[in-house]
């Protein structure tokens, strides 16, 4: 269920932020303006017309309710297969209802019915991408390239794929043919730094740099910013970005968690490192990786009784917990 729910992020959520030519289900600017009882009254009234049903079924979207969604878009679907906005429609609202084969139907089936429509080809793309179909991707983002070659979202997508399948340089190429065409693309800039980082290659802070540039207060890129700086040992610099990070969210586990770690294990600083340990455990009072934190504080602090204490409820949270059952086990020996 994680890694469906991680891909529908990536895929059909990621498309409806970054293409804005696309009618996709979540969008608000396509969210039927009337109440859902006016709905009602106007389909009782004209119980023939489809768009009435489709505009009940984007109202259903919006609350989440995909069950009632599914029952009009198919009743759409029924009498009209025809017809793209329905098609993508009825594919979002599977794809959300975890009926994947039947997305897959509608896509190739807007394809079919708009074999021009970059919309319908990029959002087929994405369902291949999700179903790890890499290579008939990248013929249908080839193919809406020919026909717009200036479409950042196939170059990013492209990259993606790229991305997937380890080869970086073609990643790298292609995030960079989507930023030359959209100078604005966030994404892909975040990509950049976050394949750039994975080599230490410090070319990952220009590209998070550009990204920030573009949405100032995204907690992401401040976040993977201080993650470089501590991966590369740039402790100062770490902290500088992670107490930005804390500006824009004064309550961000992971900023507080990473203070701790530096403070305790890389500076020898075990009081300040506690210090943000609580803060995380103030955060988050169920994550464990917080109490095994605090428990390494205690223990260099020579507290081998509380420093105890939280490595147990560390493994109570969480039994798989190797760091602390091993501290545990050195502790009582």
């Amino acid at each position: 269920m994680n890694r469906i729910l991680t891909l529908l992020a990536f895929s059909f959520l990621m498309f409806s932020a970054s293409c804005g030519n696309s009618e996709v289900v979540e969008n608000t600017d396509t969210a039927p303006k009337d109440s859902l009882s006016v709905l009602n009254e106007k389909i009782r009234k004209d119980p023939n017309n489809l768009d009435l049903y489709y505009q009940r079924a984007m109202f259903a979207v919006g609350r989440k309710d995909y069950g009632a969604a599914m029952l009009d878009i198919n009743r759409v679907l029924a009498v009209d297969s025809s017809t793209t906005k329905y098609l993508l429609a009825g594919a979002d609202i599977h794809f959300f209802s975890m009926k994947v084969q039947r997305a897959d139907q509608l896509l190739k089936r807007a394809v079919e019915v708009d074999p021009t429509s970059t919309d319908c080809m990029l959002r087929l793309a994405q369902l291949h991408h999700y179903l790890r179909r890499f290579e008939e991707e990248i013929v249908l983002l080839d193919k809406v390239l020919d026909l717009d070659k200036r479409n950042s979202q196939a170059y990013f997508m492209k990259g993606m794929v790229h991305k997937e399948m380890g080869d970086t340089t073609k990643a790298m190429s292609n995030m960079r043919l989507a930023v030359q065409m959209d100078p604005d693309y966030y994404n892909a800039y975040v990509q950049m730094g976050i394949i750039m980082a994975a080599q230490k290659n410090p070319l990952a802070i220009e590209y998070y740099r550009n990204a920030m540039e573009i949405q100032p207060t995204s907690q992401e890129v401040v976040y993977n910013l201080g993650m470089f700086h501590q991966e590369t040992e740039e402790y100062s610099k770490a902290i500088e970005a992670y107490q930005a990070l804390l500006k824009l969210n004064p309550h961000h586990f992971d900023a507080h968690f990473n203070l701790g770690v530096i403070y305790t294990h890389k500076l020898d600083s075990a009081g300040k490192g506690m210090s943000f340990f609580n803060l995380a455990i103030e955060d988050n009072p169920q994550e464990p990786r917080a109490y095994f934190g605090r428990g390494s504080c205690f223990e260099k602090m020579g507290d081998i009784k509380r420093a105890t204490e939280d490595y147990k409820f560390a493994l109570e949270l969480d039994p798989q917990n190797t760091g602390a059952a091993n501290a545990l086990d050195k502790l009582t020996r």
